[in-house]
């Protein structure tokens, strides 16, 4: 677990504080306070005050603070915010560019969370710019076991676009067989050419669910 940083005078003040005022004039004082400073409040407050004034707090705001903030420094808390939460603060942090950031606290969800995420988000770009940073990859597809061809192609896609093929091919490859041949039989040619040896090098057994049609254009 990481450390908790030592607090300023103000945020000694603003704690001590804490179980009298009321939710409303705290929200207001740790805006005052800023982003940085509230992400260094945050771990020594008591979890259900913290929650209370999460909840109260922008959206804005509060995207701005995860930039700050050690994610498993409030676990518990995080972890009792409601889906719809985690949603807008992670579309708010797409938004800013704070990718990074999304996938340090998207890694502390399970699987249907995040499943929850990448569908409130809907936008393939930002999801692969978010699965770029996840270091758990199975992770991811479970999360995306249960999602259409047509989605998947378009994350597919977006990846070709990006330049990144190789995390869409990592992704894939946690499915099953029929699943990725059923992709790779609705992906254009141009992104198939990329996707497909890299598939074909974690599992050969995918050239036999394989079209014919798709081996003799690829000349596989």
């Amino acid at each position: 677990m990481a450390k908790a940083p030592s607090l300023s005078m103000a945020q000694r003040l603003l704690l001590a504080s804490q179980s009298m005022a009321p939710v409303a004039v705290k929200a207001a004082l740790v805006q005052r306070l800023g982003a940085e400073q509230a992400a260094q409040l945050s771990p020594h407050m008591a979890p259900a005050q913290l929650r209370e004034l999460i909840l109260e707090l922008p959206i804005a705001f509060l995207a701005q603070v995860t930039t700050h903030l050690d994610p498993r420094l409030i676990l518990d808390t995080y972890l009792a915010l409601p889906d719809e939460l985690h949603l807008q603060v992670a579309r708010r942090l797409c938004v800013i560019g704070a990718f990074a950031t999304a996938a340090r606290y998207a890694e502390c969800l399970s699987p249907r969370q995040v499943k929850v995420l990448i569908y409130g988000i809907n936008d393939a770009d930002h999801v692969l710019q978010i699965a770029r940073h996840i270091v758990d990859i199975e992770l991811i597809v479970q999360s995306l076991r249960s999602f259409s061809t047509g989605y998947l192609c378009r994350l597919t896609e977006a990846a070709a676009a990006d330049r990144n093929v190789a995390i869409a091919a990592r992704v894939l490859a946690g499915l099953a067989l029929p699943r990725q041949a059923d992709v790779c039989a609705h992906l254009a040619p141009a992104v198939l050419r990329e996707l497909l040896p890299l598939l074909l090098e974690a599992n050969q057994a995918l050239r036999e669910l394989l079209p014919e049609r798709l081996q003799d254009a690829l000349a596989l």
